[in-house]
């Protein structure tokens, strides 16, 4: 690093515990313009007032010849200032010399010890002796170290690196080579390693070593060691392996950095010579071994006062960091630089949800028509499953889809596709609509035998039925096969209940569904209800992973709760009832103060699925910035929706759980939010507020105030919900002692720890 106001020196420190060179050494680095002995002078008297306890100094200019170092060195007060710190240390000034090795084709770096003789008033210049790579390594650590190579992932960030890998560790080689002075040293630690063979050319993984590539042939020539300059060019990583071609011994691969050594493995299957390629740093994974050739061992070690313990890499194809919902950031090369995120914060209010979303979730409340699946299957879209026979007897949404089923039925009609709605409930309501005589000369098929119909004849129309559409790719596939089979005809696309995650999803349906051979209307689309629901899972199904931890209690302990709920989950695949832990005082329920529906008949038909499906569509609403459905953006701002990014993670606000205060809608919130919005571990402060909310529960239990408690020891024991190490351990050994039910006592223990 750079220090001073006056100097040019690269400063480096190291810490060398054994040998000729024992204490704190200091490394100078100077290039060719800023070398002399007037400026190494300042730059000692400045190490000395700075770092005290400074034993031994080094000189190094990588980019001028032995010979015009010393003559540089050789009269002047740089050493002689020296001397005056280190004379009760027992240390020394050396420079960093690059000298012949054992035989022609090596190199050596070696130190040669300078003096002051008084008596000739000049430096005098000891024999050079090996310089120990412990030095090389340490000085390198710190030049990689205090330019921040390491970049470590924000919380709830990882990244995948070019080999594909995932991890929460990069190492970013370039920011070494910020310098002249720093490419410098790096080039002439390379040289001595490579030795004296000239190569047909220099090839460097990323972009930025070329820099340091043409440090490397200015090194080389200011030694002697090469007599030219040769070709260098970057290859792009593990992108870029088989771009490059077959590869001749003769060439020199210079590697930023690795955590494996793969990529020099697959250099060598193209022709490289191990000893041709050098890697820049290397940082070990637990269990592997260094690879050949590396100038810088970042690893820490019980022999060593520096470096990072072991990086972890994950595959791609099962990664455990993928699956606990941290954000995937894509690295290429050096050029991705990540910047602090901010937390965004998703807050749900009174004007979140529309009097138009209010009216629908009431009619399926009380048509019952709402269910929760518990598990995941095939085919499966959404986490809400919807009983479309009970939907159509809700009187109100009949009585809108009868209308719509009169008026845009098309004439002729020659074809009904149904989709999510069986032959017996269509059949009634195109006889309550008046046109079942009409309709019955139509060929009536299920959605998934269109690819076995025949084109239809010239004009001829389709009605497309829908019970409810909750899938947006199962409704483009029916529309991709009525093109192929509509001949100049009309098609009008039905549904009672339309379900879409956002605004700009819907609006796109309503487009694409509406698009044919005359362009945009060209077919008609028409829904009677509308409502924002997630489609696609968020992630694991929360009752999976409750059924999974429940088994895995199980397996240690015989619970007869736990039995009990285990048997709930295990024998449904859906439910209204009986979703959550119940609480003290039994199972979980709303109050009759529940704004978000209509309440004046009573709460006891409201199941614990409506409050769910309630939580679910406010969610849903507050990422769209509480636009609903069939609301347009005012500004391109309101376009962007509330989701986790490389910029930005968003979490569920912690004041919704004290709003909120009935524990079925505390419940509600822990299930229904997506993981990554419970992640609160990746700030201090919300992961504080949250914590004391649950200890707040946990307080109550015995009082009867803490129904939700089970649900937030479930929430953290699976890791849905997601605190710092210090409020998670806090709470889990709060619970243990706080003489809970069993159940309760379990949960607490599998928190981890």
């Amino acid at each position: 690093m750079r220090f001073g106001n006056n100097t040019r020196a690269l400063w480096l420190r190291a810490r060398y515990r054994e040998g000729q060179f024992e204490g704190e050494a200091c490394l100078l680095v100077y290039d060719d313009e800023s070398f002399g002995d007037l400026l190494v002078s300042g730059d000692i008297k400045e190490v000395f007032e700075r770092r005290a306890s400074t034993a031994n100094i080094f000189i190094a200019a990588p980019f001028l010849s032995t010979s015009k170092c010393r003559d540089a060195m050789r009269s002047g007060t740089a050493v002689r200032r020296a001397s005056s710190y280190l004379s009760g240390k027992s240390g020394n000034v050396y420079m960093v010399e690059l000298h012949q090795g054992d035989t022609a084709e090596t190199l050596a770096l070696k130190a040669c010890a300078l003096s002051w003789d008084a008596a000739t008033r000049e430096t005098k210049f000891g024999d050079p002796v090996p310089l120990d790579a412990s030095l090389r390594e340490n000085w390198l650590f710190d030049l990689f170290d205090s330019n921040e190579g390491l970049v470590v992932a924000p919380a709830g960030v990882h990244f995948r690196k070019s080999s594909r890998k995932h991890t929460t560790t990069f190492l970013r080689a370039a920011n070494a080579l910020t310098s002249s002075a720093g490419c410098g040293l790096l080039a002439l630690f390379a040289l001595a390693a490579l030795g004296r063979g000239r190569p047909k050319r220099v090839l460097v993984d990323t972009a930025p070593l070329l820099s340091l590539a043409f440090a490397l042939m200015h090194v080389a020539k200011a030694h002697g060691v090469w007599p030219s300059e040769v070709p260098a060019r970057s290859f792009g990583s593990y992108g870029g392996l088989e771009k490059v071609g077959r590869l001749s011994a003769s060439d020199v691969v210079l590697v930023s950095a690795t955590t494996s050594g793969s990529l020099a493995q697959g250099l060598i299957k193209q022709g490289a010579r191990v000893e041709g390629i050098l890697t820049l740093y290397y940082l070990g994974t637990d269990g592997a071994s260094r690879p050949a050739g590396v100038l810088c061992d970042l690893t820490v070690a019980a022999d060593r006062s520096v470096g990072y313990h072991p990086v972890v890499n994950y595959p791609a194809n099962d990664c455990r960091l993928c699956n606990s919902q941290y954000l995937l950031a894509e690295f290429e090369g050096d050029q991705f630089l990540l910047q602090q995120r901010q937390h965004r914060l998703l807050r749900v209010t009174r004007n979140t949800q529309s009097t138009e979303a209010r009216t629908i979730l009431t009619e399926l409340c009380r048509s019952e028509a709402l269910q929760v699946a518990l598990r995941s299957a095939p085919g499966q879209n959404g986490i809400i499953a919807i009983d479309e026979a009970r939907l159509l007897s809700c009187s109100t949404v009949k009585s809108d889809f009868i209308r719509l089923l009169r008026r845009y039925a098309p004439h002729p009609l020659a074809l009904i596709v149904r989709v999510n709605i069986s032959v017996e409930d269509l059949d009634k309501v195109l006889d309550d609509a008046g046109i079942g005589e009409a309709c019955a000369r139509a060929k009536l098929v299920d959605w998934t035998e269109l690819s076995m119909q025949e084109q239809l004849p010239p004009g001829a129309g389709v009605l497309v039925v829908f019970g409810f559409l909750s899938s947006q790719s199962q409704a483009r596939s029916v529309n991709a096969s009525l093109r192929a089979l509509v001949n100049e005809g009309n098609v009008a696309y039905l549904s009672a209940l339309t379900l879409a995650d956002n605004p700009e999803q819907y609006q796109d349906l309503k487009t694409f569904l509406g698009y044919g051979e005359r362009g945009p209307d060209s077919f008609t689309y028409r829904e009677c209800r509308r409502l924002a629901l997630p489609g696609a899972s968020n992630g694991s199904n929360p009752w999976e992973s409750e059924l999974q931890l429940l088994d895995a209690i199980a397996d240690v302990c015989n619970i007869a709760e736990l039995e009990a709920r285990r048997r709930i989950l295990s024998l449904s695949s859906s439910a209204s009832t009986d979703i959550f832990l119940p609480g003290k005082s039994g199972p979980l329920s709303i109050q009759r103060d529940f704004v978000y529906l209509d309440t004046s008949g009573g709460t006891n038909d409201i199941s614990q699925a409506d409050v769910f499906t309630v939580v679910l569509n406010l969610l849903c609403v507050a990422r769209a910035g509480d636009r609903e459905l069939g609301k347009k953006a005012a500004s391109p701002g309101d376009l962007i929706e509330l989701t986790q990014s490389v910029y930005g993670h968003v979490l569920v606000s912690p004041s919704t759980f004290l709003n909120y205060n009935d524990a079925v809608l505390k419940a509600s919130v822990l299930r229904a939010a997506k993981p990554s919005e419970l992640m609160y571990d990746v700030d201090e402060v919300y992961s504080t507020q949250v914590s004391e909310i649950v200890i707040a529960e946990l307080a109550g239990w015995d009082a009867g105030n803490g129904d939700a408690l089970p649900e937030m020891l479930l929430a953290l024991a699976t890791g849905r919900l997601r605190l710092r190490e210090i409020d998670r351990l806090g709470i889990r050994d709060s619970a243990l002692k706080a003489g809970l039910p069993p159940l309760l006592s379990a949960l607490a223990d599998s928190i981890p720890s």
